[in-house]
């Protein structure tokens, strides 16, 4: 195995952590950077070994320590910071100019935090549970799905805005492109522009499959198309503009659960719960599911727990379990695949900037080199 070292510091106190694994050696290094205490332990196993280096790291992120590394190797972290446990459903994060915006469930609330961990606001959420948090750039606001109601945060104002009046069953998402933004909650999917004036909704019912019900919506970057989902088995693609229904996807998948439209709308990017538990491709030209083998992940099992672009859709990354491959989306090749640290099952994962931002359901908030 080969040897693995971290620096972490508490920026309160300025004390240093400094883990360093070597085979079956365990080194820590604590104190202030001008005076440090050395301690050695060897385990009986590699394996043993490598499990209470994180297991120390973890004890020290719960105490403000902050892992920082400003020159990491590909799937190696810039960040880690903890964030606190998080309820597995409601992992949500969001990237601004203004900061990351984290989703902290034990105390309903937003922690504003910067590239380094280090925090500059926490905000008050008006209910529990931000399943979704995007950021809309030419209000400079955040749209959140907090337990089903709409809402938008104005981080200027530092002012909340409930869109969606009232809460909704289980029915809702959040979706926003350059010049509008879609919300679906009480049975109407809603086109509303930056100024939030409503440009058209429509009337939609539900589906129920043995208690759980298929529901999920998606514009395009441009804005031109929204993907709306709410039938096993169809995917509806709409005109964002009029709400004008342009064309019905039939196929043997079941319940969607990610959308994403890429190369200039032309391929329609989905991720599948039960069925295949997968990835799924439509080619838009003709509404016919296409197979692409090389953005496969190299494992027996290919189901998918979630996926995510870069901002210019060169990078498709996919996560399953605690592994994460990166795929060149243009050429539709692996690059390489690396291990989520601090995981427990489930995570969120979006880019900030060209670095990966991950939310795990063990409370910790990373940015990994991708």
């Amino acid at each position: 195995m080969k040897a693995l070292s971290h620096q972490l510091i508490n920026t309160n106190s300025q004390k240093l952590l400094q883990i360093t694994l070597t085979d079956k050696k365990l080194i820590s290094e604590t104190g202030t950077p001008k005076k440090l205490r050395k301690t050695e332990k060897e385990f009986s196993s590699s394996e043993e070994a490598l499990k209470n280096f994180y297991k120390k790291e973890w004890a020290a992120l719960k105490k403000d320590f902050v892992l920082n590394n400003k020159h990491p190797k590909i799937g190696e972290a810039y960040l880690h910071k903890f964030i606190g446990g998080g309820y597995t459903g409601s992992l949500s994060f969001q990237h601004t100019p203004k900061g990351i915006f984290i989703y902290k469930d034990e105390v309903d609330s937003l922690i504003q935090i910067d590239e380094f961990g280090t925090v500059y606001d926490e905000i008050k959420l008006p209910k529990q549970l931000a399943w979704n948090i995007v950021y809309r750039g030419h209000t400079n606001s955040l749209i959140l799905d907090i337990d089903h109601y709409i809402y938008e945060y104005e981080l200027d104002h530092k002012s909340f805005r409930n869109l969606g009046n009232k809460k909704s069953f289980i029915d809702s998402f959040i979706s926003v492109a350059d010049n509008k933004t879609a919300f679906a909650t009480l049975g109407k999917v809603s086109i509303i522009n930056n100024l939030n004036i409503l440009l058209w909704k429509k009337n939609y019912t539900l589906q129920n499959i043995k208690g759980t019900t298929p529901f999920c919506g998606k514009l395009s970057k441009d804005g031109k198309l929204l993907a709306f989902h709410n039938t096993v088995g169809e995917l509806q693609i709409i005109n964002a503009t009029n709400g004008k229904h342009l064309n019905t996807i039939t196929g043997s998948f079941e319940m969607i659960t990610q959308i994403e439209f890429t190369n200039n709308n032309k391929l329609l990017v989905i991720r599948e719960k039960y069925g295949t538990w997968g990835m799924r491709y439509f080619d838009l030209s003709n509404n016919q599911e296409i197979i692409i083998q090389s953005l496969e992940i190299p494992t027996n099992t290919k189901n998918i727990n979630t996926f995510c672009f870069n901002n210019n859709q060169s990078k498709l990354v996919l996560v399953q379990h605690s592994n994460v491959f990166v795929f060149d989306f243009i050429n539709k090749t692996l690059l390489h695949n690396f291990n989520i640290e601090h995981l427990v099952k489930t995570c969120e994962i979006k880019f900030i900037g060209e670095k990966l931002g991950i939310r795990t359901d063990y409370g910790c908030f990373s940015l990994y080199n991708v």
